[in-house]
Order: structure tokens, then C-alpha cells, then sequence
């Protein structure tokens, strides 16, 4: 697993470029590429996949990017380069597919959370099953972050420093396709 490090990390810097890049266009951007629920009505369904890579500015995009940093080293080596690559387009449609049928009226959303915890989940899954009991560790640990979005309110010094609502959902979403994700990947080595 050590010598797929590298590759882990390369394919962690793959799923953040977009979210970079995207970074560098600006309110243009985001307002083109964010989750709309209306514009995706209208024909432009793309918003379902670029709405993850958005952000609702700076210190958002920092957070987001801070954990994908953390998970590609946590989890990543569980899932492997090819199993990150695919697990985060899959969560990504998984979950603005769950926000279109279970939540109409959340009209817009935007960031790379919902994604991340995908990956922690996939990631976790796929360990437990090529036998890590520390995989196990790592995916109550995910179920306890969950469980506190659930059942505590997040602070409003969140929601100030990212700069709009914390879409609690997005989490869940990204966790449960992450958990279908992780069972349906080849069992490790």
C-alpha cells in the first residue's frame, strides 16, 4: 500500500484541480456551475456534478481542500488512485441525484464536503473488508461526525466562515453512496 502513495496523492490532486481551477473564474463561475435546482430544470444538468467543485469562496474552498488532504492520506491507500478517481464523479451525481428527489426545495448548493465524505466511506468500507480493524476506527469515526450534524446544530461561526448554510444532507448523501461505493469496488488484495 505504501508504494501506491504517491499515486494516492496524485489522484487527491486530480479531484481538487477542478475545484482550484474553477476557483480562479470567481462569482462567474460559481454562479454558472453551482447546484440550481431551477437551471437543472431548464436543461442544465451539468450543475449536478460541477456544483461539488464549487465554492462559496476562500475559506470554503480551504476547508474543502484540507480535508480531501487528510482523506487521501487516511483512506486513500484503502481505495487506491483508480477508486478515488471513480468514487468521486459517482458521490458526486449520488448525491445531487438524492437532492433532487428527496429535497426540492433546496434551490442551490456548493462545495466538495458531500464528496469527501464519499471517500471516507468508500475508503473505510474497502478497508474493512481486505481486513483493517483500524477501517472500522475510521468509519465510526464517520458516523459519529454525522450523527453530531444531525443532532447538534452546527455553530454560526461555520456557516459565517464559509459563507452560507452548512447542507448537512450532503454529508449523509456522500456517506451512504460512499458505503455503496466501498461494498461494490473488488475486494483488496
Amino acid at each position: 500500500m505504501r508504494s501506491e502513495l504517491p499515486a494516492v496523492i496524485l489522484a487527491g490532486l486530480l479531484i481538487a484541480m477542478p475545484a482550484l481551477g474553477i476557483a480562479l473564474f470567481g462569482d462567474a463561475a460559481y454562479t454558472a456551475l453551482r447546484y440550481d435546482n431551477l437551471a437543472m430544470t431548464a436543461g442544465e444538468w451539468w450543475r449536478g456534478l460541477t456544483g461539488h467543485w464549487v465554492h462559496l469562496g476562500r475559506e470554503h474552498l480551504v476547508l474543502n481542500m484540507l480535508s480531501l488532504a487528510i482523506l487521501t492520506l487516511l483512506v486513500g491507500p484503502w481505495l487506491g488512485p483508480a477508486g478515488m478517481l471513480l468514487t468521486a464523479p459517482l458521490a458526486a451525481i449520488g448525491i445531487s441525484a438524492a437532492f433532487w428527489l428527496l429535497h426540492p426545495e433546496l434551490f442551490w448548493y456548493a462545495g466538495l464536503s458531500g464528496v469527501t465524505a464519499a471517500l471516507w466511506a468508500a475508503g473505510a468500507i474497502r478497508g474493512f473488508r481486505g481486513g483493517s480493524w483500524f477501517a472500522a476506527l475510521v468509519l465510526l469515526a464517520l458516523v459519529a461526525k454525522l450523527a453530531a450534524d444531525f443532532f447538534t446544530t452546527a455553530p454560526v461561526s461555520v456557516s459565517q466562515l464559509i459563507g452560507g448554510p452548512v447542507v448537512i444532507q450532503a454529508h449523509l448523501y456522500g456517506a451512504l453512496a460512499g458505503v455503496c461505493i466501498g461494498l461494490l469496488l473488488p475486494r483488496p488484495g
